[in-house]
């Protein structure tokens, strides 16, 4: 079974993160699921929303194929890709990969022990609007096909959040409505 992690802090999970995860399956035809996997804590950006949320929130994103791993929640410490993969890559009836966008290539070697980590997963790049992919590092393979691209980020829903916007359509409407009856982001 071929499986792609789609890791992050999801703060909030928005409609951009399952657009990846469905594109990712419609175009690479051998990848069965892709794991939504957020994360504990951060070690480059700080997390917001208790994971609690961010996890009730992501199952709004389930479908047959898109599920929601917590397999990084419950450490106390900061989610570290390597820590992850290490612990992912145990099975042997799995065959992982981790996606990420074209904007996380820049600052790859910031993440611990980066060079190891890329011999021990391959990586798959999903393009993102306003980065393109110039040159990939060893061990990273670009998401091919006739793709939707995007700018929406988490921190775009949450400054409009701040400010009293709107997000309709930019996250599902469960959960729009989950940030509100919880009051996050104000």
């Amino acid at each position: 079974m071929n499986i792609a992690i789609l890791g992050g802090r999801f703060d909030p999970p928005h409609i951009w993160h399952f657009w990846t995860a469905q594109q990712i399956l419609e175009n690479m035809k051998d990848m069965d699921e892709v794991w939504l996997l957020p994360d504990q804590a951060n070690a480059l950006k700080p997390i917001i929303a208790p994971s609690e949320d961010r996890v009730e929130m992501l199952k709004f994103m389930e479908t047959g194929r898109i599920r929601l791993s917590t397999i990084a929640l419950g450490k106390s410490n900061i989610t570290y890709t390597i820590d992850v993969v290490k612990e992912l890559t145990q099975s042997i009836e799995k065959k992982f990969f981790w996606v990420v966008g074209s904007d996380a290539i820049g600052e790859f070697s910031r993440w611990r022990e980066y060079q190891k980590l890329s011999r021990m997963i391959q990586f798959l790049v999903f393009p993102r609007k306003d980065f393109p992919i110039r040159l990939l590092p060893p061990g990273f393979r670009r998401v091919e096909g006739n793709l939707l691209l995007s700018n929406i980020s988490s921190s775009i829903i949450r400054e409009r959040v701040r400010h009293g916007l709107t997000i309709d359509g930019l996250v599902f409407p469960e959960v729009r409505e989950y940030i509100r009856k919880h009051n996050l982001y104000r």
